[in-house]
């Protein structure tokens, strides 16, 4: 077989040009300080330059060509972006293998576009089949686009947890989310971006179509692009769950399989909760107990705990505190485990904590425990179930005697939370109900969360009324509002005998509570306790526990054993050590972390002294 002059340039040309892509996107690594390591890339060195002499051949389109440049972009989003960004965020490597896994999946899908491109510019229906490639180049760029948005943003790569919350939000927590962090006019580029990009690729699509349309397909060629195909198929099934981004993905989806197991063992767990039913609250004084679950309500910005805070925005908490009123306690060093609202209250309200290394889905809740003790159990909710699967705190709904949510579906709602008071009226004073009432809060837009009559602190014409600090200020007097409400119900009429207010976590009133750009502002929660003249007689020595933790630190993963305490319902699935409402307790500013243990306490600058430890 005799190889002419032009077929030897042509192999040349592809050669050089497969070569200075693998070396550029190599060098490209190592300049970013994320090399994939020689034993890595050596043995792809040969499969990858072949793959592409091979395409450049079957298409007779070149790699670096207009005609190729839209599928070249897909290739380079995919091969790029995340260990870009992630030497970015951290100023450390990667993993190697997972370096090389992007590249080769990148390589893949550059082939497999441009073999598909191929077959369908020669069956005719040009700009149909242009049409379509420019949509399947959007649709390959969406991830890296996801994770460049992010980083814009954030200025941090993704991680499990901000892709967690993605993974666990709704159509309308979409929308507030890009509101308040993109704004309309941004928005609208960014669509008309989209929109450009789609027309500039559908050119070179047409371009790549009078490229090849004027040269016969032989029988070589087209077994060519069928075995590149077959090929970088192949390469997608077998390492495209290996990418950085699949891994970080597997971490999400792994966790929502693990926490839907939450519902198969549930019946095992709650026999297994033994409890002394005649020693209980509810035996020594039957009534109702409340636990209000606040939003974003972080104690920074609440003229109860922080008075220089120049909003006059908990005019009822502060007069209760001021006034000394019976039973009210402030306690003044708490804190979130997490900045978000999952991850935070399914520690809340079940064993689980940071300390105790449990599972959710093998842990007892407050609605077990409270069921044991003799209380028939109430679930009011002003928010949405959440996303594709019952999130933890569903699952632990759903397990009420009664779960009820204002808007029963999985949206995100936009009723005020007043519209969880007419649902107390349901309860029969007469028995024993424990409620757990969780309420919008503070969730962002901020303007969002209340009435017209409530906007009292008026945002300056140079801010954004939906995120401003006077916004946040009428939104937590709204929720004074509307806790005021639920006590004075609640204690004229289903006898109340205790009543516990915590916020999931805090906010900043900048970049709202994303984990992977942390403040302290984040997880500084306000925490207070009403306990009535019959719950301090029946437990005196509860009552003078929680008098005296006034300002010791606390994390609200441990409110599962306060509860259990407060209810004076100790188990085998009860840690003594961190009941808050019990001398037992152990931990101090010393011993918490926030985060998931990432952050110690005592590294809050702001931290105020801790009192009344025991020695």
């Amino acid at each position: 077989m005799t190889i002419t002059s032009n077929q030897q340039d042509a192999f040349i040309r592809r050669l050089a040009a497969a070569a200075s892509y693998f070396c550029c996107l190599i060098a490209f690594y190592i300049d970013i300080g994320q090399d994939m390591g020689a034993k890595y890339f050596m043995p792809i060195l040969v499969p990858v330059i072949a793959a592409l002499i091979l395409m450049q051949y079957a298409t007779r389109v070149s790699i670096f060509s207009r005609a190729a440049l839209p599928n070249l972009l897909t290739s380079l989003g995919w091969s790029m972006t995340f260990p870009l960004l992630y030497a970015w965020t951290y100023n450390t490597g990667w993993y190697q293998s997972k370096i090389c896994f992007d590249f080769v999946i990148g390589t893949a899908a550059f082939v497999l576009m441009m073999s598909i491109e191929s077959v369908l510019s020669r069956l005719g229906h040009v700009k149909i089949s242009s049409f379509f490639m420019a949509l399947l180049n959007f649709a390959g760029l969406a991830i890296p686009f996801i994770q460049w948005v992010y980083y814009c943003l954030f200025w941090h790569c993704l991680t499990p947890a901000s892709l967690m919350a993605l993974y666990l939000t709704n159509y309308n927590e979409s929308i507030d989310f890009i509101q308040s962090n993109l704004g309309l006019f941004p928005t609208l580029l960014i669509i008309a971006g989209f929109a450009l990009f789609i027309y500039l690729a559908y050119r070179a699509h047409l371009h790549f179509a009078r490229l090849t349309e004027d040269y016969e397909a032989s029988a070589l060629r087209l077994s060519t692009l069928g075995l590149l195909t077959f090929l970088a198929l192949w390469a997608h099934s077998f390492y495209l769950p290996q990418t950085s981004f699949a891994e970080l993905w597997e971490d999400v989806t792994t966790y929502v399989t693990q926490t839907q197991e939450y519902s198969t063992g549930h019946d095992e767990r709650f026999n297994s909760l033994i409890i002394d039913a005649e020693n209980t609250l509810a035996a020594k004084a039957p009534g109702t107990v409340i636990l209000i679950i606040g939003e974003s309500a972080s104690r920074n910005y609440m003229k109860a705990y922080t008075p220089e805070f120049p909003f006059e925005n908990t005019p009822w908490l502060s007069e209760k505190l001021s006034s000394n009123a019976p039973g009210f306690i402030r306690y003044t060093n708490a804190y979130s485990s997490w900045s978000q609202t999952v991850p935070v209250l399914q520690r809340a309200l079940t064993e689980q904590s940071q300390y105790n290394g449990k599972e959710f889905f093998e842990s007892a809740s407050i609605i077990d425990v409270a069921k044991k003790a003799g209380y028939e159990t109430w679930w009011f909710s002003n928010q949405g179930r959440y996303g594709q699967y019952d999130s933890a705190i569903t699952l632990v709904a759903k397990t009420a005697d009664h779960a009820t949510w204002t808007d029963d579906s999985y949206t995100f709602t936009d009723k005020y939370d007043e519209a969880l008071l007419p649902y107390l009226h349901q309860l029969d004073p007469s028995k024993n109900n424990f409620i757990v009432l969780h309420i919008m809060g503070s969730h962002i837009y901020y303007n969002n969360r209340y009435p017209a009559s409530f906007d009292k602190f008026q945002t300056l014409e140079e801010d954004s009324r939906a995120t401003s600090t006077p916004s946040y200020a009428n939104s937590i007097l709204y929720t004074d509002y509307v806790v005021s409400q639920i006590f004075d119900y609640a204690q004229k009429h289903l006898n109340l005998q205790a009543m516990v207010y915590f916020s999931d976590h805090g906010e900043n009133l900048e970049i709202s509570h994303n984990p992977d750009v942390f403040s302290f502002d984040m997880v500084r929660i306000p925490f207070w306790v009403y306990i009535s003249p019959q719950y301090q007689e029946a437990m005196p020595r509860h009552t003078a526990a929680l008098y005296e933790h006034q300002h010791r630190y606390f994390t609200n993963d441990m409110l599962y054993d306060t509860i259990c305490g407060l209810l004076n319902a100790p188990s085998s699935r009860y840690n003594p050590e961190q009941d808050f409402a019990s001398f037992t307790y152990s931990f101090n500013r010393e011993t918490l972390t926030t985060m998931l243990g990432q952050h110690k306490l005592t590294e809050d600058v702001d931290g105020a002294p801790e009192e009344n430890i025991p020695e």
